[in-house]
């Protein structure tokens, strides 16, 4: 796996706006059903597919192929508040039959939070996850670039020129608009093909657990946060304990 291939990590937003920034384009047939790490079959089938590559895993750092770490392959990773992860995991798993079918969803959102804090999810703790990728960019600054959820959200075109300066991508203000509108969840939601692909996409919204939350379960999800995250210098926004960044935080954007 060569360094003009990279990989977009948990995030299916990254994995419509990362392609047409490798091919300066607005067009793009890159579906992230078909470029998901965890279902391709094997070497030749990646190989198989058109370069610059992009690939999307929910995967940890150390199941990453590491011909490609070692070859200075670029890894973006974004980060959402973990709140909004959980009650968006926990729409798309009660609409995958597959998954409930496995792990047996609970359909009461308190009850899927207790368990979501416990680490009994079907990618493991998330708590766990973060840590392991902050540990991995400590070791990989040039080559590993950490983008926030919100950010893109709320201060698109900011994020889209660090991200397309850390891609080596066109920086031009007028193509990163049309990129960003282009790759807005409302015009993705309507290039979805299968319904499959359509449980993926929800309402993409920044703070979205507030109108599902009860009180119990914001305090109960602050103190696991506290406990899971104590060492953690993540900026991440809607948590109630917060530490200060490190320098070695600035070239990655943690």
């Amino acid at each position: 796996m060569g360094n003009k291939q990279e990989f977009t990590t948990r995030n299916h937003w990254l994995n419509a706006i990362i392609p047409r920034l490798l091919r300066n384009s607005l067009d793009s047939d890159h579906k992230q059903t078909d470029q998901m790490l965890e279902f391709v079959e094997d070497l030749e089938s990646l190989k198989s597919m058109p370069s610059p590559r992009v690939m999307t895993s929910h995967l940890l750092s150390r199941n990453l192929p590491k011909d490609h770490i070692a070859k200075g392959g670029k890894i973006v990773h974004i980060i959402r508040n973990p709140k909004d992860v959980a009650l968006s995991a926990f729409h798309h798993y009660n609409q995958d039959p597959h998954v409930t079918e496995v792990h047996g969803v609970s359909k009461e959102l308190s009850t899927f939070l207790d368990s979501f804090l416990k680490g009994d999810s079907v990618y493991g703790s998330w708590f766990d996850r973060e840590r392991e990728w902050e540990e991995f960019a400590k070791k990989n600054i040039e080559n590993f670039y950490v983008m926030y959820y919100e950010d893109l959200k709320q201060n698109g075109m900011e994020s889209m020129k660090k991200l397309s300066t850390f891609l080596g991508t066109s920086t031009d203000p007028k193509f990163l608009q049309a990129v960003y509108d282009t790759c807005s969840i409302e015009e993705v939601k309507k290039r979805l093909e299968s319904p499959f692909e359509k449980i993926f996409h929800r309402k993409g919204i920044v703070g979205d657990w507030k109108s599902s939350f009860t009180d119990a379960d914001n305090k109960k999800f602050d103190q696991v946060y506290k406990e899971k995250m104590k060492d953690s210098k993540l900026k991440i926004r809607g948590v109630s304990f917060q530490t200060k960044a490190p320098k070695w935080s600035v070239a990655n954007n943690l």
